[in-house]
């Protein structure tokens, strides 16, 4: 079963925060590479985008700035930059970016992890290659209208990413790919994890 089936009727061009999470890809973790105090800017997807005359965006980035990178399009790369307040996602030229070496652990993947209300903790079973994992996500509509999803299962790590419920063959069954990138959490799911518009999607952080 293929998760990622939602994103790819949108238009190449489309880099954005909903849609990031579920990019069919090997994401990547670069660093801005610009002079000391030269700001380095995001370019949108608009129509004409991002490499039209009126693209590029108020928002900017610094020298040694991180970003995660999902997919490229011409000379830019779709990046996702998490600041304290929030992210901010949009095209970047691909010579402002100098992509790292990770070497990672799967021992990195255990603890609790939060992206904005969700939350996710991840830990070891005695089966090797099997991560338990647990979470909660919320969706909040106008006033007390509030879904919910939970995890509540086993994932198995497959080529370094942590699969949850990769056996599972309903058709409505949950199914999420957890994916580490340096220090974040990337997961993205069948968006059939709990109650209508709940997602895990999303960049998460350790606690």
């Amino acid at each position: 079963i293929q998760v990622f089936a939602q994103t790819d009727e949108n238009p190449a061009n489309w880099c954005r925060n909903g849609l990031f999470p579920r990019e069919n890809v090997d994401f990547s973790l670069a660093k801005i590479k610009a002079k000391r105090g030269e700001r380095v800017y995001f370019y949108s997807d608009d129509e004409n985008c991002p490499s039209g005359k009126k693209c590029q965006t108020k928002s900017y980035l610094l020298a040694n700035n991180e970003v995660i990178v999902s997919r490229k399009f011409g000379n830019f790369a779709c990046s996702w930059y998490q600041g304290k307040k929030g992210e901010t996602v949009g095209w970047i030229t691909l010579d402002k970016l100098e992509f790292q070496n990770l070497l990672q652990s799967t021992d990195e993947y255990l603890g609790k992890w939060s992206f904005y209300d969700n939350s996710i903790e991840i830990k070891k079973t005695d089966k090797a290659n099997i991560f338990n994992v647990t979470g909660n996500a919320f969706w909040k509509g106008f006033g007390d209208n509030i879904h919910i999803g939970e995890l509540e299962g086993e994932a198995e790590n497959i080529d370094g990413k942590l699969k949850y419920g990769e056996k599972d063959t309903g058709e409505y069954d949950c199914k999420a790919t957890l994916d580490l990138i340096g220090k974040y959490l990337i997961v993205s799911d069948n968006l059939n994890c709990g109650g209508a518009n709940v997602s895990f999607s999303g960049v998460y952080l350790k606690r």
